[in-house]
């Protein structure tokens, strides 16, 4: 059977969904095309103006327009309709993909609630929430690590982890499979997103209420549930937490993982280059990088081998670069590509 283009709706057109937009927009031969996108306000002069130019990544190659409430792609003349209604979208657009990047509850609700009657579509969530938690349809896919268990379960219920999920995950793996991590702590230092203000006002919590300009700015502790779920044997063993950090783009995280097997630096980095996991989403990188040189670098985790460093032989510490934008969009589009596939054979 031949392939079809994966057809594309996008609901949210923020930092992550004009990202996917401006990719599918750029690279309109790949095995997947945009067919539609819902905002709160189906504003083509404003979201052609904010996919067009982006102060992290620049100017788009293939400029769109605002035309009759859609995109105009001018250079392979396409038409991208914008909708305030997701039902609408959804009947007048037929996508085989539906990327849900708003993190609206009430979006979620209405995914649910109809999900019987859009037995065609698969819901690819870029976060989880309390609401996904009760279906038991839903599945989390850790693109790189978990793909054959998905694809087999043949889900259209499909939660993409988050960013320090999607690296971490992989790289615990390498390691857990070659030493058995026995026990561990990370930090991340992780750059800022719309979520925080730019100048201090109140906000969810105290520290939230920060100028993320300003500061660097510690959350509350993570729980890593899904690390758990992954690494029975880790569970309360694996601890950690973040902290946001006034750049734009681009994550570090630093972990002190202790192994039940013996290491040396040089065989952890051998272990790292042999891994299972495609080189498209666990990397290592031997140059003494800085955050910027991962602008649009799409791997889920690079592993910074300036960093591995041995206590003894049991100890084991090294961090890991991960563009918490860029690349977690482009897993979003990974798993659309796959899951199309998957249920078209």
């Amino acid at each position: 059977m031949k392939e079809s283009k994966c057809k594309i709706l996008i609901v949210g057109l923020g930092r992550i969904g004009r990202l996917v937009a401006r990719e599918l927009i750029e690279n309109p031969h790949q095995k997947a095309t945009l067919v539609g996108a819902v905002e709160v306000e189906a504003n083509a002069e404003l979201f052609s103006y904010l996919i067009n130019n982006d102060s992290t990544y620049g100017r788009l190659t293939a400029p769109v327009t605002g035309k009759s409430g859609s995109l105009y792609v001018a250079a392979n003349e396409q038409e991208i309709p914008l909708f305030t209604k997701l039902s609408d979208a959804v009947e007048e657009c037929n996508p085989d993909i539906i990327l849900e990047c708003s993190g609206c509850d009430k979006i979620v609700e209405e995914i649910i609630e109809n999900r019987d009657d859009w037995f065609n579509q698969t819901v690819i969530f870029s976060q989880n929430n309390d609401q996904l938690k009760t279906i038991k349809e839903v599945n989390t896919w850790i693109y790189g690590v978990n793909d054959s268990q998905i694809l087999k379960q043949r889900s259209r219920l499909l939660i993409n982890p988050g960013c320090l999920n999607n690296c971490l995950i992989p790289l615990l793996k390498c390691l857990d499979d070659t030493f058995q991590i026995t026990q561990g702590t990370f930090l991340s230092v992780h750059s800022i997103t719309n979520t925080q203000p730019s100048l201090d006002r109140p906000g969810k919590n105290l520290r939230w209420s920060r100028s993320s300009s300003q500061n660097l700015i510690p959350i509350a502790h993570d729980q890593p549930g899904l690390i758990y779920t992954m690494f029975p044997h880790l569970e309360d063993k694996f601890i950690g937490r973040t902290v946001r950090a006034p750049v734009p783009h681009t994550s570090y995280v630093t972990l002190s993982l202790e192994l039940k097997h013996p290491a040396s630096e040089e065989i952890v980095i051998g272990a790292l280059s042999d891994s299972a996991t495609a080189t498209s989403i666990l990397g290592i990188d031997q140059e003494p990088l800085v955050s910027s040189d991962y602008l649009t670098d799409p791997r889920s985790c690079v592993v910074d081998a300036t960093s591995i460093r041995m206590i003894g032989n049991m100890t084991l510490f090294l961090s890991a670069w991960y563009n918490n934008e860029y690349a977690f969009a482009q897993r979003m589009l990974d798993m659309a590509r796959a899951s199309k596939l998957n249920h078209q054979n």
